[in-house]
């Protein structure tokens, strides 16, 4: 509750989700406590790692409409700093200049929207599934909380909202199911090093033919054009 100290509302959290049956009831869940930390909006974000360009997105969120027609529209999921790889492992992200240096225009769009300032917080889950949670407010007040605060209240409501998502088996959390023999692994690993199904024939003692089948196999599998993306699929989703 709002004015616990961290531990005491830690537990009260792992109460409240562990009893959760419903995902409804999850982003219900964490906006009412991102409101009770006083912040005006909340965006929980779940990204899959593939496809690259247009990766699945679920997204629950108290932004204002406007805004997130906007940023569908102008395709900033692109340059959001916040949604950026590179910075998934800074911890807590203040919104400020220096953050949207490179993505000024951007910047000045959502404040122009009431996104005056703002945290996130990401964690990366099974298989390279990603989850920001930000929370935003309309003016650039400081917060009466101490960033460090912030920072572990946002990353445990991340991790349990996450850890909720799995129990339940969310579509947003679920990865396809990729099963991959001893042998289609050690072809796949061997083409992400740029070999060609010639070498990896003689690296693996194996007549090329051979190689290309499962190469075809593993095309089915993935869906995909060309043993060159099998791979970079396979590495993104963490199976090599």
């Amino acid at each position: 509750m709002q004015g616990s100290n961290f531990f005491t509302w830690r537990q009260e959290m792992a109460v409240i989700f562990n009893g959760i049956d419903d995902a409804g009831q999850i982003f219900a869940a964490m906006r009412h406590e991102t409101e009770l930390l006083d912040f005006d909006y909340f965006a929980f974000c779940i990204r899959q790692p593939i496809p690259f360009t247009r990766p699945r997105l679920t997204v629950h969120t108290t932004y204002p409409a406007a805004w997130r027609e906007v940023y569908q529209a102008e395709n900033y999921f692109a340059i959001d700093p916040v949604m950026q790889p590179c910075n998934a492992f800074r911890g807590l992200l203040a919104w400020n200049d220096e953050l949207f240096a490179n993505a000024k225009v951007f910047w000045g769009a959502a404040q122009d929207h009431g996104l005056c300032s703002g945290y996130t917080r990401s964690l990366t889950g099974p298989q390279n599934v990603n989850a920001f949670l930000s929370v935003a407010l309309r003016n650039n007040k400081k917060h009466r909380m101490a960033e460090e605060e912030i920072s572990m209240r946002l990353q445990y409501l991340n991790e349990i909202g996450m850890a909720s998502l799995l129990r339940l088996q969310h579509d947003s959390v679920a990865v396809r199911e990729m099963r991959l023999s001893k042998r289609e692994r050690e072809i796949l690993q061997w083409t992400a090093e740029g070999k060609t199904s010639a070498e990896i024939a003689i690296i693996l003692s194996i007549s090329e033919n051979t190689v290309n089948f499962h190469q075809k196999n593993m095309q089915k599998k993935f869906e995909a054009p060309n043993k060159t993306q099998i791979a970079s699929y396979a590495a993104a989703l963490g199976l090599i």
